[in-house]
């Protein structure tokens, strides 16, 4: 035991044995493990030595095992040792200086996942860190984590190691290279030989214990080089559990802790130093025994009298060097993320301390200021912290010294006792001293280091309450505050050459973080699993070029900074409708009659996907609406903003159409009044019988005309409950038949091959027969079609024309508009389309008219002769009903004229005189009819 003697003898043979001064020159060597800032570095090492942890600390990690895997080295996976074990706890983890929620308690061996309320490290539903923490058990098994992976076995435990086994996900939004890992650990768990106990504990007194009986990483001291039941660090133990206020209306404190992080690499003796500094306290090794004496109050175990000195005594006063006004203490501090902190005793104002310790007065009594520098690193209160800096300032105060030589009685006086000294003669009256240095002579006399006690020097002050440092207010450069929204829009652009693209616009509203560098765009189908990086800039206004329409886009923005550290993404989703949003509605519509035309014109629309416009023709000149009218032109294609048609009493519609059919929501519409010369001569009305002839079409209850169902009602498979769809529409939701057709029950028949003028009445709407309201998924005003109903939306019904001469050979069915039509035999008939075979026209009315213009046949200077002259029009009336006017020249009292065989195709005339005997005469004549 030799060597352990003579390190306990250089360590209790200096009066400062329990304080450690700083440095006067420092140093500025990369940080190390002995001050706070190297306890908490990550290294990567697998031969490392291992410190061990005493208290509550926040210390980084040594990486001993890093590997990849997965597709693309997705995960990485690392096994971070901590310290010795077992220890108490692991409180909690830091990612990169941030704090890292989980899904549950670190207990030991558990594997634990980041929250879903963390929102750096959960993102898109994944959690991208996984870890398991182990304690440092002797019998704790192999990571389950760590197992997975080919170079790490069930061999590989770690035991008696405290460490954490990870699994990070590989996300370029939330690192950006090896994750620096820090962690708060409650750590080694001390025996206690007041309980006979092993538990966790930061008592000072123990945990040197603990580190001195360690074999692992200790001194390995036997139970018997301690006292009897170690009663020294019992006393000392329960010295440190003294409760003391450290503040007026502070909860009280234990007098001494240790929260520390020991260097195992470093000499024993330079640990126990560092552990016995909380404490104030001297570790003696008196007639083979190991003793703890903590420096406090206490009262003299010898005096020392004239007869036991030999030889005499040396007085030695105060000296500068050893003599203070103000000492300024380190410690590591909690609320400063365990760094290192600093603390001045006295404090500069006047904080209720007793006014003879005040640094103002003690500066000026020795004019000049006196400063000491010590280091607490293993105390992280700073009310202990300053409990040890006011001990060291009076101490340094009261600082007599005396060296003597004494008696063989003094061979039990031990480092750190309390002796008095009588001796009258010096002015020593029973005045008490401290050994703070011993030598035992050869003829075993004691040469003795005494310095000056006074129990007033340990008495516990209140201190000032510690105050509430405010946060920095300079942003955290690893927190990025997110854009502040993300809209969305779409529209279309036209190119030189007439191309026409949809775009959609990203509008960004700026985040509040003034250290935003720039913003990241990303971009993908919401089919599509991986985003698309659009753009990076400062830019709030951005553009994605030739977005397809009808497809749902999700877009992401983040804010980045100039570390390159992101924000949480602002996300946002559209459905491009860029060319599928109606064309605008057509304004200032007029019409314009001149001899029986309506020259219609309008303003055009400014759509750049506009294809034509499409009018129609209602018979109603208030109320017409477009699903109940007839097509009078289909197509006018674009620039052209006017037309000519027939005139007719009623109402004209327009709409603008784009290229992908789309229909204006509102149509224009203008009535007019003016009543031209037709004539009725046909109608031809289906409704409510439509008794004509039906082709995948049916009349309902109501009387209306719908297309109908493909599948019977007893032919659908499965069981009725499980069908979809209604019981009127069929076992699924999709079986109508595409197309349906009605023809008008008979042809019109206008006796001859006239020019007729026909228009059509219709009344419909649509119905979807397996649709609710309720069920429709999706936005409302997303739905391809209008809220009325609007038939050309998913069903549409189109009335067709055929003509002949003969009834025999018919033109082809063609759409029907309203218009003149050359023929003697008309048939009309309805065809019924759905484009979903859910959705189906209902007609309602269903009606033609057949008008023709008044015409006018005329002659002049006919010589009638004496007997019957026949007129004979080229062009025969549609109807006898016609008027005729004649005028003859050269008529005598008595004459007159008779017409006779009045037909559509002429009339006879015949001229007599008063004697009703035939004359000739030369007439002229005008028939008007239709």
């Amino acid at each position: 035991m030799g060597d352990i003697v003579d390190a306990v003898v250089s360590i209790v043979s200096s009066f400062i044995s329990w304080l450690v001064p700083v440095p006067e020159v420092p140093e500025f060597d990369t940080p190390d493990s002995e001050n706070a800032q190297g306890v908490l570095v990550n290294k990567e090492s697998n031969n490392a030595q291992i410190p061990v942890v005493y208290g509550q600390r926040k210390l980084g990690v040594t990486r001993v095992y890093v590997e990849t895997s997965g597709s693309d080295n997705q995960y990485l996976y690392v096994a971070a040792s901590l310290c010795e074990g077992e220890i108490e706890s692991v409180e909690s983890i830091f990612i990169d200086d941030r704090e890292v929620t989980f899904d549950g308690a670190l207990t030991h061996g558990t594997v634990r996942e980041v929250d879903s309320s963390d929102s750096v490290y959960y993102k898109d539903s994944t959690s991208h860190i996984q870890v398991q923490a182990f304690l440092g058990k002797d019998d704790q098994v192999a990571s389950s984590i760590l197992t997975s992976q080919t170079n790490w076995g069930t061999n590989h435990r770690l035991r008696g190691v405290a460490y954490l086994a990870f699994r990070f996900k590989w996300n370029q939004d939330i690192f950006g290279a090896i994750p620096n890992i820090k962690a708060v650990v409650k750590g080694k768990k001390v025996y206690d030989p007041r309980t006979t106990t092993t538990a966790y504990s930061n008592n000072s007194a123990l945990c040197l214990l603990d580190y001195l009986r360690n074999s692992r990483y200790g001194k390995g001291l036997p139970d018997d080089a301690f006292e009897a039941n170690f009663q020294s660090f019992q006393d000392a133990a329960d010295e440190c559990e003294t409760q003391v206020t450290p503040y007026s209306g502070g909860s009280d404190i234990n007098l001494f802790e240790t929260n520390g992080v020991i260097d195992t690499s470093q000499k024993v003796i330079e640990n126990v130093k560092k552990l016995l500094n909380p404490m104030r306290a001297f570790f003696t090794y008196t007639e083979g025994v190991y003793k703890l004496t903590i420096e406090g109050t206490g009262t003299a175990v010898k005096t020392i009298s004239a007869d036991n000195v030999v030889g005499g005594a040396k007085l030695l006063g105060e000296r500068k060097n050893n003599k203070y006004n103000r000492i300024i203490a380190t410690f590591v501090n909690p609320d400063k993320n365990y760094q290192e902190d600093t603390i001045s005793y006295p404090p500069n104002d006047d904080s209720g301390l007793p006014s003879a310790d005040q640094h103002a007065t003690m500066l000026a009594d020795d004019g000049v200021l006196l400063e000491g520098n010590y280091s607490f690193p293993n105390v992280t209160s700073v009310y202990q912290a300053q409990g040890l800096a006011e001990v060291i300032l009076r101490r340094s105060r009261n600082q007599l010294q005396v060296q003597v030589r004494v008696t063989s009685e003094f061979l039990d006086v031990a480092v750190g006792d309390i002796v008095q000294i009588y001796y009258p003669t010096g002015g020593f009256n029973n005045k008490p001293f401290r050994v703070l240095g011993m030598t035992i002579n050869e003829d075993l006399t004691v040469d003795l280091q005494l310095f000056e006690h006074q129990d007033n020097f340990y008495a516990w002050t209140e201190k000032a309450e510690a105050p509430t440092i405010a946060d920095t207010i300079l942003p955290n450069p690893n927190v990025v505050q997110p854009p502040a929204s993300v809209t969305l829009s779409d529209q279309l652009i036209q190119y030189n050459d007439g191309t026409v693209i949809v775009a959609m616009d990203i509008v960004i509203g700026a985040s509040p973080d003034n250290f935003v560098d720039y913003y990241q765009v990303e971009y993908k189908l919401s089919t599509d699993s991986d985003y698309k990086i659009h753009a990076q800039g400062t830019g709030l206004n951005q553009r994605v070029l030739n977005v397809i329409d009808q497809e749902v886009y999700d877009v992401r923005v983040k804010a980045i900074n100039t570390l390159g550290v992101s924000s949480t993404y602002v996300t946002a989703q559209r459905t491009i409708v860029g060319a599928l949003a109606p064309p605008s509605d057509v304004e200032d519509f007029a019409v314009n009659v001149i001899n029986g035309e309506a020259h219609l014109s309008w303003t055009a629309v400014p759509d750049l996907d506009l294809a034509y416009y499409q009018v129609r023709y209602s018979t109603l000149t208030s109320g017409a609406e477009w699903q109940n009218s007839v097509n009078l032109v289909q197509k006018i294609a674009r620039p052209a903003t006017s037309s000519v048609v027939p005139a007719r009493q009623g109402s004209y519609l327009v709409k603008a159409v784009d290229k992908l059919g789309n229909f204006s929501s509102n149509e224009a519409i203008i009535s007019n009044t003016i009543v031209s010369d037709f004539n009725a001569v046909a109608t031809q009305s289906e409704h409510p019988d439509f008794s004509g002839v039906k082709s995948n079409v049916l009349i309902d209850d109501d009387s209306h005309l719908r297309l109908d169902s493909s599948e019977l009602f007893d032919s659908a498979s499965g069981l009725f409950d499980s069908t979809d769809g209604f019981f009127d529409s069929g076992s699924t939701s999709a079986d109508l038949y595409a197309t349906g057709t009605y023809d008008f029950d008979g042809v019109i028949d206008l006796g001859a091959v006239y020019k007729s003028r026909v228009t059509a009445s219709i009344t419909q709407s649509a119905d979807n027969i397996d649709d609710l309201f309720d069920d429709r998924a999706g936005n409302f005003d997303d739905q391809p079609s209008n809220f009325d109903g609007d038939t050309p939306a998913n069903c549409e019904a189109d009335l067709q024309i055929a003509t002949s001469d003969d009834n025999i050979t018919y033109t082809a069915f063609r759409t029907f508009v309203v218009g003149d039509y050359s023929a003697r035999y008309l048939k009309f008939r309805i065809v019924l389309k759905s484009f979903d075979l859910s959705s189906t026209p209902v007609i309602e009315e269903l009606s033609v008219s057949v008008d023709m213009p008044d015409r006018i046949f005329n002659g002049n200077d006919i010589t009638s002769g004496t007997g019957t002259y026949t007129v004979t029009f080229t062009n025969p009336f549609y109807s006898s009903n016609y008027a005729i006017g004649v005028s003859a020249q050269g008529l005598n009292t008595g004459d007159y004229y008779e017409i006779t065989s009045k037909t559509t195709g002429g009339f006879n005339i015949a001229f007599k005189n008063s004697s009703d005997v035939g004359i000739s005469k030369t007439f002229d004549y005008i028939a008007k009819g239709y």
